[in-house]
């Protein structure tokens, strides 16, 4: 099966007058492998709202973990989400491409205050 990324403007809970497009992706191999991608928010004016950091990877320390931060258009850190396993294995468990990108999607609306950094796995 081909690696299918996730559907970012479900993720992002991007409004439907909302743009996003992306500005470009990075992927390293082994043993430290993933992938980053980056994309910008555009509002129905065409004004940057936010910026966005989504990766799956396997970090320094041989820890998977999948998920995104969100920035706004000052380069703040807004609000991030992960999970502590590797993208495929999250739609694994979830059964469903659809399912995972629900399960990486961020509980509180956009404007709400980053939380602590912590791991969560998706259940």
């Amino acid at each position: 099966m081909l690696f299918q990324p996730p559907v970012f403007e479900t993720i992002f809970r991007t409004p439907v007058e909302h743009r996003l497009v992306i500005r470009g992706s990075r992927s390293r191999g082994a043993p430290l492998d993933g992938v980053r991608w980056y994309h910008d928010e555009f509002d129905a004016a065409g004004a940057l709202v936010a910026r966005y950091e989504t990766f799956d990877e396997t970090d320094e320390s041989g820890e998977e973990r999948c998920g995104w931060r969100r920035y706004d258009a000052g380069g703040r850190l807004l609000a991030r989400h992960e999970v502590a396993m590797r993208w495929s294995a999250l739609v694994a468990l979830k059964q469903s491409r659809r399912g995972a990108e629900i399960a990486l999607q961020r509980l509180s609306g956009h404007g709400s205050p980053v939380p602590p950094a912590r791991r969560v796995l998706a259940a």
